[in-house]
């Protein structure tokens, strides 16, 4: 009703024939609206529903009206711009998809005219999904198995960090870094060759698994002890989530995070999870499919209430969820898929009693056995530096790494039934040997750092108080504690047991970063399906009935005698529509080819469509030596402000905006900007073996 006269007129003439003057909008709508819903018309658009267009309808309805970029986002990778564009003008010719303007932007629906046949296409979200069954990752060819940052493999990356000094500082064009010494990175290249160290240890630092302290003359990242302790009680699955969800904000943002951090990173959890919730058979996804599921709940996460800031790419998502190895990146007969690792029921559980998890294979190495449980692992982690990595995992006891375990607050007794437990009772007597001396130096001499307590005699009483006992860490001496809590919270302790007044000589509160990510609620990553748009969605913009929406999630496989059934259905109907065309005998050849053409691209659904029509003929490609029509096509671009697709002699192919068509010499040389952006490109028209404008909608002017 809103269109132009020509751009409405055309529109009806298309399908109910010529138009009786004097005419009435109002009425011919209602005409049309009789037309399509007469069940002959629609049996017939339903059998030229195909594969193609089941997908659109299904995508259009999940993401619930979306604007033509974010389902150009959705099929990346399965079709091309002008692909995706020409069946979407298609659907619009047929009358199965509109646009409509909801402010400032551009939105596709789909018709509720039509609700009755397009409802089994909006009910098949699998469609849109499909898998492949599960293999044995062994026989898969081109997998990057062995890069997988498994637990044992993480917690040889926190061994690292333990034993080598890591600074942050600001680079020049590439804000803050992490810089190692020049013997540690090259140590951490022959360690991690499949690890992007840079990237991993980002995210851990935006988890707050890795904090700052100021040193003398730098500022250097050393492990949180609380945050790694929270993290250890995460089962396998949810700290890879975690964790990708960390790695995937670094690389969005960097550090340091702003100020909404934290809520942003619950966002990209919630969404990783989403994603990995709808695998819990273990099928492989093709890349398209991982593709539509994150854009799918990307849009669910920035539509949810509160959401502030910007999810990171799509392709840094699913970056991110292999380094964090929640994937594995596989080829299967030539198809790039992700391979799920984990399974949504595995969870870390306590060692098998005489089961051995390690080997001592010498007086001061162990070997990590796969079945080790990463709590375990990090605990062996806190004494020991990593000496090897890969099919084999192998930790060194030395006096520095051990000392470095005294220092985090652990001791030999604890050391000693770790290890007597995962070696199976068989420790070296020289390793023994050898804690026991190091530990005993290393109470000889000793500084420590943090809060202290002094008390005099009289008040030495209250270092056993209620408020105060649970945050005294050590008896340095008669009336000094050294606490465990902040200088605040043990002033709040001293208060609460009746002290009005505390001493606090020359202090300076040390402010902790503010990236306290870890441990987050436990409703961030429970379990529950990832909510999907359902079937009534799809027509809530016309009807305004959005009802309670039933969640439809299956993940299809190929079903290839569908497919030849619906092709088999569309032929008959065509070929019934072309005898009709034969019987009648269109006045011109123009006239036939237009007809022919409505034919084959399922516009005509009555044979009244085909009777004294009165039809524009609009050519919208040229091949070889059709000079005029590829001229034509240029000009008709330029003024509609169209995107021409060009196929060169020379194989190149060129989608972009056309600026002007001048002649030089004996040919015609087109001048066109890329879409993707770029200098203008100049190509002659005879070097053009195709060429064919882009029509962006049946409503355009």
């Amino acid at each position: 009703m809103t269109l132009p006269d020509s751009s409405f007129f055309d529109l009806l003439r298309s399908i109910l024939g010529t138009v009786k003057t004097p005419y009435n909008k109002q009425t011919l709508v209602k005409e049309l609206s009789e037309f399509i819903v007469r069940p002959e018309i629609q049996e017939t658009m339903a059998a030229y529903i195909d594969e193609n267009d089941r997908k659109i309808i299904a995508a259009i309805a999940i993401l619930a009206e979306p604007v033509p970029g974010e389902l150009e986002s959705f099929f990346t990778g399965e079709y091309s711009y002008a692909e995706l564009q020409g069946i979407l003008l298609n659907l619009e010719e047929r009358l199965i998809i509109y646009r409509f303007w909801d402010n400032d932007l551009l939105r596709l629906a789909l018709n509720p005219q039509l609700e009755n046949i397009l409802a089994p296409c909006v009910a098949d979200t699998g469609v849109l999904f499909p898998a492949l069954d599960r293999v044995p990752l062994e026989t898969v060819e081109n997998s990057a198995k062995d890069e997988v940052l498994d637990g044992r493999t993480l917690a040889a990356l926190f061994a690292f960090l333990l034993s080598n000094e890591v600074q942050i500082k600001e680079e020049t064009g590439k804000g803050m870094a992490f810089v190692f010494r020049k013997k540690a990175v090259e140590q951490r290249k022959a360690l991690f060759p499949g690890i992007d160290f840079d990237a991993v240890t980002g995210g851990l630092f935006i988890l707050g698994l890795l904090t700052e302290r100021e040193g003398r003359w730098s500022t250097n990242i050393v492990p949180d002890d609380e945050r790694i302790a929270a993290f250890k009680t995460l089962t396998d699955w949810d700290r890879c989530k975690y964790l990708a969800g960390g790695i995937a904000l670094f690389l969005h943002h960097g550090v340091p995070v702003f100020y909404q951090g934290r809520s942003l990173l619950k966002n990209i959890v919630s969404l990783i999870h989403s994603l990995c919730s709808v695998v819990k058979d273990g099928r492989v996804l093709p890349e398209a499919t991982m593709i539509k599921l994150v854009e799918m709940f990307r849009r669910q996460e920035e539509s949810s209430w509160g959401f502030l800031g910007e999810l990171p790419s799509t392709d840094i998502l699913l970056r991110s969820v292999v380094m964090a190895g929640l994937f594995i990146a596989v080829t299967i007969e030539g198809t790039a898929c992700y391979y799920p690792v984990h399974s949504v029921n595995s969870a870390d559980g306590p060692a098998e009693k005489n089961c051995p998890h390690i080997a001592m294979d010498s007086g001061f190495s162990c070997i990590l056995y796969p079945e080790i449980s990463f709590t375990d692992a990090m605990d062996l982690a806190a004494f020991s530096s990593v000496e090897e990595t890969g099919t084999t995992i192998r930790f060194v006891f030395s006096r520095d790494s051990v000392v470095r375990g005294f220092d985090h607050g652990h001791d030999t007794i604890f050391l000693g039934k770790l290890l007597e437990r995962l070696s199976g009772g068989r420790i070296p007597d020289a390793l023994t040997w050898n804690l026991n001396d190091w530990e005993k130096r290393w109470q000889e001499v000793s500084l420590h750092e943090g809060v202290v307590l002094v008390l005099s005699g009289e008040r030495s009483y209250l270092a056993k108080t209620g408020p105060l006992a649970s945050m005294v860490k050590r008896t340095l001496g008669p009336g000094v504690y050294l606490l465990s809590a902040g200088a605040n919270d043990a002033v709040d302790a001293l208060h609460d047991a009746g002290v009005d007044i505390v001493a606090r000589p020359g202090s300076k509160e040390n402010v902790r970063p503010a990236t306290p990510f870890l441990p987050l609620e436990k409703e961030d990553v429970a379990g529950g399906e990832p909510p999907v748009s359902g079937v009534t969605l799809a027509f809530a913009h016309s009807t305004g009935n959005t009802g309670d929406a039933k969640t439809v999630f299956p993940m299809n496989g190929e079903s290839g005698d569908e497919g030849e059934q619906l092709e088999s259905s569309m032929e008959d109907v065509k070929n019934r529509f072309r005898g009709a065309l034969e019987k009648m005998k269109p006045k011109t050849k123009q006239e036939q080819e237009e007809l022919e053409s409505r034919i084959d691209r399922r516009i005509v659904v009555s044979e009244s469509q085909l009777i004294a029509p009165s039809l524009r003929y609009e050519k919208l490609e040229a091949r070889f030596l059709d000079y005029v029509g590829k001229t034509g096509l240029v000009k008709q671009a330029i003024i509609s402000g169209s995107l021409l697709e060009i196929d060169c002699l020379n194989g190149e192919k060129i989608l972009g905006l056309p600026e002007s068509l001048d002649k030089k010499g004996g040919d015609m040389i087109l001048s066109i900007q890329p879409r993707g952006g770029g200098e203008t490109v100049k190509r002659a028209l005879g070097k053009i073996s195709h060429i064919r404008r882009i029509k962006q909608s049946i409503f355009e002017v």
